[in-house]
């Protein structure tokens, strides 16, 4: 069994963009951050994987909210950055990308979180 037949999801990645504007008035310029509107990296290969045991849910008003460790598998050579913005193509749902590994020239993982926009109202 190949590494490629892991890979059974498919994300786009967008690279986080650091811009900086002056509110004006002779003020110094501070950065702001954004993604593009096109991913840098389309339908990659990947695999979204769940560990049973890192599931929390706290106890929030008007919801609760369901947070999860989620690890996510790339080939090598994907071009994965800290905070990068990974969407799942199935579902659509957006993540944050913590520090990507490699592992031994075979593969990356990186352990990603759900951005803000998933949260309840």
């Amino acid at each position: 069994m190949s590494i490629e037949s892991f890979f059974d999801h498919r994300c786009d990645i967008y690279h986080v963009i650091e811009d900086s504007q002056s509110p004006g008035f002779a003020l110094p310029a501070s950065p702001s951050f954004s993604y593009p509107a096109e991913p840098d990296e389309a339908n990659v290969a990947c695999h979204f994987a769940v560990k049973s045991f890192s599931h929390t849910i706290e106890q929030t008003q008007p919801a609760n909210e369901y947070d999860a460790k989620i690890k996510l598998t790339l080939p090598i050579g994907t071009d994965i950055r800290r905070n990068d913005k990974i969407v799942e193509l199935k579902t659509g749902l957006e993540y944050t990308a913590m520090q990507p590994r490699n592992v031994r020239g075979h593969h990356l993982f990186v352990f990603i979180q759900r951005t803000d926009a998933q949260k309840p109202l």
